[in-house]
């Protein structure tokens, strides 16, 4: 486990070698810490000619985004190393093996009951993105003490900051809400686990 040593200070306290282990035995890759990215958290990247597989993660994530999304980039690196190309990158096969070490992580020791509960309901189906499943995103923050603000715990009509631009929520869709762009009055669909900032 020598490269996770030097992931042990992003992570939740817990020993993590045993699962580590088990799902990277074998396999030919590279874990490095990212300058922060606005538009991912981690990263995987297949071996190009003469290299290995590279996995990125993000220097600013709390502990329990980064062990989860870790496990996310970790199932890319497997999927990978078992199907190639022939698997879409969040395809069928990928959220076999997402899922499967969903439930270990969740069941490799005591984690608090909010953070095991998130991870098998995400287990249940998988998404592309982690953000992707707003219950799992607002307890990662929860747990990770994070003071970003999530669209979907503003109400309607309240105005926030997104990306720079100014918007009134107007009304929640699923998984995105309605706004409308406070400037040009155009409308917009966001995801509810946007980060935004709220206009006062």
């Amino acid at each position: 486990m020598a490269q996770f040593d030097d992931l042990l200070p992003f992570l939740p306290t817990g020993d993590y070698e045993p699962l580590f282990s088990k799902w990277l035995e074998g396999l030919n890759y590279q874990i490095a810490i990212s300058r922060p990215r606005k538009s991912k958290l981690g990263d995987f990247r297949p071996p190009r000619l003469g290299q290995i597989a590279r996995i990125t993660m993000n220097a600013d994530l709390g502990p329990f985004q980064f062990l989860t999304t870790l496990t996310h980039e970790i199932a890319h690196l497997i999927a990978w190393e078992k199907y190639g190309r022939r698997a879409a990158p969040h395809g069928k096969e990928w959220k076999a093996i997402f899922r499967e070490m969903l439930i270990e992580l969740a069941q490799h020791q005591a984690w608090p009951e909010n953070y095991s509960r998130a991870l098998l309901k995400h287990a249940k189906s998988p998404k592309a993105a982690v953000g992707a499943d707003p219950h799992l995103q607002q307890t990662l923050l929860i747990l990770d003490e994070s003071t970003d603000l999530l669209l979907q715990s503003l109400g309607a009509g309240a105005q926030f900051t997104f990306k720079g631009r100014h918007f009134r929520y107007d009304e929640k869709r699923r998984t995105r809400a309605l706004v409308t762009e406070l400037g040009t009055k155009k409308q917009y669909t966001i995801p509810l686990v946007a980060r935004v900032e709220r206009i006062d």
